[in-house]
């Protein structure tokens, strides 16, 4: 098993495992990110949603996201994006 180091949860992955947040796995004895590359959401959003409203405010910025998450909110705006079926599956295809 290999602990996977980027969040709190510190997991202890498998070989050819993922951990808890779906996006990470182990493949040859190193954790690797599985989502890498891997597009799930892709929107243009109003600059005023993000931390950078007050840099050309009324603009548009491009936001990107990938399944996984290391917290489970079923409340999060994005929970369907980042634990749908079909990320799922995504998630087993790595």
């Amino acid at each position: 098993m290999t602990v996977c180091n980027v969040c709190f949860r510190h997991c202890d992955i498998p070989e050819g495992g993922t951990g808890f947040c779906g996006g990470r796995v182990c493949k040859g004895g190193q954790v690797i990110a599985g989502n890498y590359g891997r597009v799930t959401s892709l929107a243009l959003d109003p600059i005023e949603k993000k931390p950078l409203k007050h840099f050309h405010p009324g603009s548009l910025i491009l936001s990107v996201g990938s399944y996984g998450c290391n917290l489970r909110c079923p409340f999060c705006q994005n929970y369907s994006i980042s634990w749908s079926e079909e990320a799922q599956r995504q998630a087993k295809r790595t």
